[in-house]
């Protein structure tokens, strides 16, 4: 998408591809401003009007003051394409769980314009807005999960794929978070368009035993058309990168004003009972059956101080782990709360002691930073970069294999009842992740793309 402006004459209309802003000035006004759309649909519609006020004129579009030259710009258009489940609220503002809205907010800064392409879902608990200045395309729901979902997409292939190729054409840049059905047609759609592409890995980089088929294909792909106008991206903080012309990045839902909202009480050592809480989707993968029959163990030994865990999020485990908490009688130990948005979030790990993460895979976890934030130390498994994120044992946390609930159970029992400098370990996972927000974040895909690209990164936006 091009503009230019010109004195003393008004522009001339271009088979540039994507957006022509044309400025037109006579004594002594600005009398109009037109958009061409993108896609060469060759329609012309009214973008903005502007009296002679000079301050009304877009700020990144000004030209110098004496406003006699020919300047071109490139108004950036960025399609992010998610599986994300999002609702519409009464007033029709979209929301989201998780640390999804956080990061397409960070990401779309970086561009001018934003359309994000997203499926319908029901209202839920919790969650956050998506950003006001994004333009949402809902897609209808897949039904169903794992085998009955892939049968579904492929009946309503043509539908989906209609969809997202049509967005992928009207974009500059396509964004898609994988691994994820949508998010992998997007990329596909994007690579044959040869458009620019942010293809950006949010699980286990590395094989393990939860890896799927549809992992390792989008896998192959990334390191397959890494490189050029195809940034891709890996969740991890090692230092080789996950393959040529690769990049790491860490994950975060943390934004620095959220950050700077509380401060953690750095002083305080254990309550009694001690107060645990894990953070993230109930879904098999993130392990919450192997820390409940941890949790299990400890009781069935009568240890003391027996723990009350807390379980924040939710998802299609809930049920079966609330059957396994009534089975091992566990009812007086272990609290659901269900999903719940930021504010939420915060009330509950300001007031535990440790959080505990029993991912059975997992890249770098945005739980963690969450609870480091507040001062939490964690026990998580030995998965992803755990071992180079948490460093020695007592630093901000300790590790255990994945999986297994005896060791996890030791764990917390040496953790409960050793010596542990809480206020010293409370500082280090707070300065940890000082640095770790969505502004860091996104300012390091920034840089990726102006290196690739041939671009510039100005004031947080992306300049040709």
């Amino acid at each position: 998408m091009y503009g230019y402006i010109k004195h003393g004459h008004s522009g001339k209309r271009s088979s540039t591809d994507g957006d022509l802003v044309q400025f037109e000035r006579r004594r002594p006004r600005w009398t109009h401003l037109t958009g061409i759309s993108s896609g060469g649909t060759g329609g012309e519609t009214p973008v903005h009007r502007c009296n002679s006020d000079y301050s009304l004129i877009p700020p990144a579009w000004r030209q110098d003051s004496k406003l006699n030259k020919i300047r071109t710009i490139k108004i950036m258009k960025l399609c992010a394409i998610s599986f994300k489940e999002c609702w519409q609220d009464e007033q029709g503002r979209w929301w989201a769980q998780g640390g999804f809205p956080g990061q397409m907010t960070a990401i779309g800064r970086l561009f001018d314009r934003m359309t994000l392409v997203i499926v319908r879902g029901e209202p839920q608990e919790g969650g956050s807005p998506l950003p006001d200045f994004a333009e949402v395309v809902p897609l209808r729901p897949i039904p169903g999960s794992d085998t009955r979902r892939k049968v579904a997409l492929l009946r309503a292939f043509p539908y989906y794929w209609g969809r997202i190729w049509r967005e992928v054409r009207a974009a500059d840049v396509v964004h898609t978070p994988v691994p994820g059905d949508l998010s992998l047609l997007g990329a596909l759609a994007a690579l044959l368009q040869r458009k620019r592409l942010i293809m950006r890995y949010g699980g286990s980089w590395e094989e393990n035993s939860q890896q799927t088929t549809m992992n390792r294909v989008t896998k192959w792909i990334m390191r397959r058309f890494a490189g050029g106008r195809n940034v891709m991206i890996a969740t991890g903080m090692q230092t080789d990168p996950p393959a040529p012309r690769m990049h790491w990045l860490f994950a975060t839902a943390l934004a620095r004003a959220e950050i700077d909202q509380f401060q953690p009480d750095y002083e305080r050592g254990l309550s009694r009972p001690p107060c645990l809480v894990t953070l993230g989707r109930l879904s098999p993968e993130k392990g919450v059956e192997v820390l409940v029959r941890a949790v299990g163990l400890l009781k069935e030994e009568g240890f003391e101080p027996m723990p009350v865990l807390t379980i924040l999020g939710d998802g299609p485990e809930r049920g079966r782990l609330e059957a396994l908490v009534d089975e091992l009688g566990l009812r007086g130990q272990v609290r659901f709360t269900g999903m719940l948005g930021r504010e939420e979030l915060h009330r509950e790990l300001a007031g535990a002691d440790l959080a505990v993460h029993p991912s059975l895979t997992e890249s770098l976890s945005k739980a963690w930073l969450d609870a480091m934030a507040h001062g939490l130390p964690l026990i998580a498994t030995r998965v992803g970069v755990a071992g180079e994120f948490f460093g020695p044992p007592g630093q901000v946390g300790w590790l255990v294999p994945a999986g297994d609930p005896e060791a996890l159970a030791d764990a917390m029992r040496q953790v409960l009842t050793g010596e542990v400098d809480w206020p010293g370990m409370r500082r280090r996972c707070r300065e940890k992740v000082e640095g770790m927000t969505l502004e860091a974040w996104a300012g390091r895909i920034g840089r990726f793309c102006a290196e690739q690209w041939g671009m510039r990164l100005e004031k947080g936006k992306l300049v040709v």
